[in-house]
């Protein structure tokens, strides 16, 4: 046993090191910590090539700006004519599966001996893969003029009005490529063949009407335009 101190004398007490050692150690982590922060901050960034950044970029938008620029009536107005061109799409798609299973033709026919089935599925597929064309057509259209702010309601009537005529056209055309009269022909009599050149007319109508145009021309003889008469120069007037 030690003796106690005797009285006057100073002590001196000795504390452990732990308290000491762990707030080191908690300094030296914070200072590993933003140490990587550092590196992590000189490091590059990917870059995108212009190429693909114009790719990407294609409705003329800065970085970071994700917030619309339209107004809260235009938004109703875009989301209504959204849902109006989704119905259409999704009758589209009823219309198929109804001429597929048969029903399409025993609603319409009525009991009609005389009507032939094979027929009607015929241009039912020609009419269905036009329209469907017509429609996904529109919706591209669509999403690329809200995206680049060029959306406005002139444009309603065309794109309620192109799946039908997209869906008409590709029924003139089946019939003309079954008369012959365009030089096609389908080697292949079923319905997926009638569907897709029906869907090819429906999505590409400008060029079946330039088709048609040229057919038309061969027929009919391109039209004589009357040339308009130059206007008359008045002779100059004197002033008095």
């Amino acid at each position: 046993m030690t003796a106690p101190p005797a009285i006057g004398e100073s002590t001196v007490v000795k504390l452990p090191n732990s308290s000491k050692e762990s707030s080191i150690d908690d300094s030296n982590k914070s200072l590993e910590s933003a140490a990587q922060i550092d590196n992590l901050a000189k490091q590059e960034l990917p870059t995108v090539s212009a190429d693909e950044d114009e790719h990407l970029n294609t409705d003329d938008r800065i970085k970071l700006d994700w917030k619309g620029h339209y107004s809260d009536d235009a938004n109703k107005e875009i989301r209504f004519e959204a849902r109006v061109v989704t119905g259409i799409l999704i009758i589209t798609f009823v219309g198929l599966l109804l001429t597929w299973r048969g029903t399409s033709f025993e609603l319409i026919a009525n009991g009609c001996t005389d009507c032939d089935k094979s027929t009607f599925n015929r241009y039912a597929y020609f009419y269905l893969g036009g329209q469907l064309g017509g429609i996904l057509f529109g919706v591209k259209y669509l999403y690329k003029v809200v995206a680049r702010g060029y959306w406005n309601l002139d444009r309603r009537l065309w794109r309620f009005f192109t799946p039908f005529l997209s869906g008409g056209l590709a029924l003139v055309v089946g019939a003309l490529t079954e008369s012959g009269v365009l030089g096609l022909t389908t080697k292949v009599s079923s319905g997926a063949s009638y569907f897709s050149l029906g869907f090819i007319t429906g999505y590409f109508a400008d060029s079946a009407l330039a088709k048609m145009q040229e057919i038309a021309d061969t027929i009919f003889g391109q039209p004589t335009r009357r040339k308009n008469p130059a206007p008359q120069k008045l002779p100059p007037t004197t002033g008095k």
